[in-house]
């Protein structure tokens, strides 16, 4: 059988991230969970929200982790990791997101 690598989005450490951040409780919606949070129905000021939480928590853990100098593809390799993540979260990413990997 021929190994076939897995998409990013399913690989170990952006799962674990996923799962840490589907935990995370919004306290602008009286501590509901951010995987409890419906996307797709929600108005889009809760949205923007979500993402910027997600965004947020992406970026901490990309520059905590990163050892040399960043360069101009830092960015974007956050963007892909950020809708990686909302596809962990939500099984798809928002409408109006653009960064989708």
């Amino acid at each position: 059988m021929k190994y076939e690598k897995p998409y990013h989005s399913e690989m170990k450490y952006i799962k674990n991230m996923s799962g840490m951040l589907s935990e995370e409780r919004l306290s602008f919606l009286d501590g509901k969970r951010l995987c409890d949070v419906d996307i797709f129905i929600e108005s889009n000021s809760t949205v923007r929200k979500v993402r910027r939480i997600i965004e947020k928590r992406v970026c901490q853990e990309y520059w905590r982790t990163r050892s040399d100098k960043g360069d101009n593809g830092d960015r974007q390799r956050m963007r892909r990791h950020v809708s990686n993540h909302f596809k962990n979260i939500y099984s798809a990413v928002p409408s109006g997101y653009r960064y989708c990997a």
